[in-house]
């Protein structure tokens, strides 16, 4: 009796937030709503603001990888080049200060570098989309794509270098194909709960940014011409997601 009371009493406790929440949901898209209608009230044609944004797009475009490989993959320098100086004068002492400083530079570092190999990959998409004809070399386009990628695997190939002379225990190569599931092997137990933990915070992440992107592409419909396949291939993603971590727990709970 008393677990089914706190069952009511919980949901009680969520509900007015729940309501909350799509109020705000309603008002947030009433508003929007209002905003597409003045837009258009006023002049402000959707076509014309497609337009402009595709044309800045495409003006940035064969720029885009060689200027943000140098900010960002510079800054990757910096850091990998910070940690390598500390790891030098460290005296290799457990859960050291020191220690903890050239984790934290080492994983912005990491962080850098995936961030530039998605920016290459929005690029080269682009460039497919504005360049295809001639008025740019591809193959000069690809090459820079090419150098930057190599520039990318080369940072995360130094940096999970030194955090293995950090921590001789460690495994893998990120040249192989299977470095992900040698590090976890070679993680300790501490080390595995971070990662659950960070990795659940993703997933949670992702489900709203799904959410979001769905309602964005819902109310950009209205506004612009637009196919069904940006819906479908969210829905996709999403959807393999969520069907991934349902089954992976299943899994594991038969394993437990």
């Amino acid at each position: 009796m008393n677990k089914k009371s706190n069952e009511k009493s919980e949901n009680r406790k969520a509900l007015p937030r729940f309501f909350g929440t799509m109020a705000l949901s309603l008002l947030g898209g009433g508003v929007l709503g209002f905003v597409i209608g003045c837009s258009r009230i006023f002049g402000l044609e959707a076509a014309a603001l497609a337009d402009g944004l595709s044309a800045v797009l495409r003006a940035v475009t064969p720029w885009g990888i060689p200027v943000t490989s140098a900010l960002t993959l510079g800054a990757c320098f910096l850091l990998y080049r910070s940690a390598a100086k500390k790891f030098a004068a460290w005296g290799g002492g457990d859960e050291d200060e020191t220690s903890a400083a050239i984790d934290v530079s080492l994983s912005w570092a990491l962080l850098l570098s995936a961030v530039q190999l998605l920016l290459n990959l929005f690029f080269l998409a682009a460039f497919c989309a504005y360049y295809l004809d001639g008025e740019v070399s591809a193959l000069t386009h690809v090459g820079v794509f090419l150098f930057s990628c190599g520039l990318v695997v080369f940072t995360q190939q130094k940096t999970v270098d030194l955090e293995r002379r950090m921590n001789p225990e460690k495994h893998g190569s990120v040249y192989d194909a299977k470095f992900q599931k040698k590090w976890l092997d070679s993680c300790d137990e501490s080390e595995r709960r971070q990662i659950g933990q960070a990795c659940y915070r993703a997933y949670m992440t992702a489900n709203r940014l799904c959410l979001g992107l769905w309602l964005v592409l819902v109310v950009l419909s209205m506004v612009f011409e637009m196919s069904l396949l940006p819906v479908f291939v969210l829905l996709l993603v999403w959807g393999a997601m969520q069907v991934t971590y349902s089954l992976e727990c299943i899994r594991l709970g038969k394993g437990a």
